[in-house]
């Protein structure tokens, strides 16, 4: 049976852009009670005034997931408004074109905090409370590139292994509370992203070698997103052939070599133009 997720609350990590903003806005349109969350607090003013134009509430939090306190000041301001916490969505995440030898071990803490670290810091403060209520759903953005690792953004690929592992592992843990654990897979989508990533990075080449076909919208995934809050399940693949493509990946590793290593080589061309 579906569940109904008007008056629902939702807190959303990375909800300045992107998927968060556009998962906030469908959200909204549920009738769900939403809690942006970001470092970029005039990007989530707007967001927010999307989500109440399209029928929800909304909160703006400012929160920096490296920091342990924000992050449970996020959940508390949201028991506070609404009384409950219902979702909590660990989204926010970056990545960008480096090759592992360029990328100094700092700078992989540095990604590891945010992407890998930012997520735990979330579940462990929504768990108290959604264990308490003997209800409650974690939804957690990994990627495709966590199954199937993609050339020079090994450190980004490598936090997505970490938070697809963290989420199997954590779903089992967490079942006899209520509480259902969904791990999200998008491919290529069409956000911000790729503009942080070629700022961090000096180019992003994702979007440059992936065919527009290949490609999907935030409001796709935000609806796919919606679609399992009402009917809960393990995996969220916007893409179906990506689910697919991920398992081939695994049993025929010769051949995703082979692929992989064309996508190599167009980015190493890439970085010698740029001195790398």
């Amino acid at each position: 049976m579906a569940r109904e997720l008007k008056g629902k609350v939702i807190a959303i990590t990375g909800a300045s852009a992107g998927i968060g903003a556009a998962t906030a806005v469908a959200c909204g349109a549920a009738g769900m009670k939403v809690v942006l969350s970001a470092r970029r607090v005039e990007q989530l003013e707007a967001t927010a005034q999307r989500v109440r134009d399209a029928g929800g509430e909304a909160l703006v939090v400012p929160c920096d997931v490296a920091s342990d306190a924000q992050v449970q000041q996020l959940v508390d301001r949201t028991v506070e408004a609404f009384g409950s916490l219902d979702v909590m969505f660990a989204n926010a995440g970056y990545g960008f074109l480096m090759p592992v030898e360029r990328l100094d071990a700092g700078a992989h803490e540095k990604i590891f905090d945010v992407n890998y670290f930012g997520t735990v810091r979330c579940v462990n403060a929504a768990l108290p409370l959604m264990k308490k209520q003997q209800a409650g759903h974690i939804v957690i953005t990994s990627s495709i590139v966590g199954r199937v690792g993609l050339p020079f953004y090994a450190h980004y690929s490598a936090t997505k292994a970490a938070q697809d592992a963290l989420g199997t592992a954590l779903r089992l843990e967490v079942e006899p509370y209520g509480v259902d654990v969904s791990v999200l897979y998008p491919i290529g989508t069409k956000t911000e992203f790729f503009e942080v990533s070629a700022k961090l990075g000096g180019r992003d080449t994702i979007m440059e070698n992936t065919p527009e076909v290949f490609m999907q919208s935030a409001d796709h995934v935000a609806r796919r997103v919606v679609k399992c809050l009402r009917r809960p399940c393990p995996e969220i693949w916007p893409a179906r052939w990506a689910h697919f493509g991920s398992s081939m990946a695994t049993l025929f590793p010769r051949l995703t070599r082979w692929g992989l290593r064309k996508h190599a080589n167009k980015d190493r061309k890439v970085l010698r133009e740029m001195g790398m």
